[in-house]
């Protein structure tokens, strides 16, 4: 899980993986954040609203869940 107060513009950019129970594991980008989403580049070149919640960063931060 992301938690979105955490964020700074430093992970702009980091790998991150989709997961949500039933569905496909994807990996992308992690391109920004607002008060509710993270968005995640997976294939184009814009990035796609996911609940933090189903984000988590690909090799982990600290204190992350």
């Amino acid at each position: 899980m992301i938690d979105i107060r955490k964020l700074t513009d430093a992970d702009i950019g980091q790998k991150v993986i989709y997961g949500r129970e039933y569905c496909r594991r994807e990996e992308g980008e992690l391109s920004s954040w607002n008060d509710k989403y993270v968005f995640v580049r997976f294939k184009g070149p814009t990035g796609e609203a996911c609940e933090p919640a189903d984000v988590r960063f690909a090799i982990p931060h600290e204190g992350e869940e």
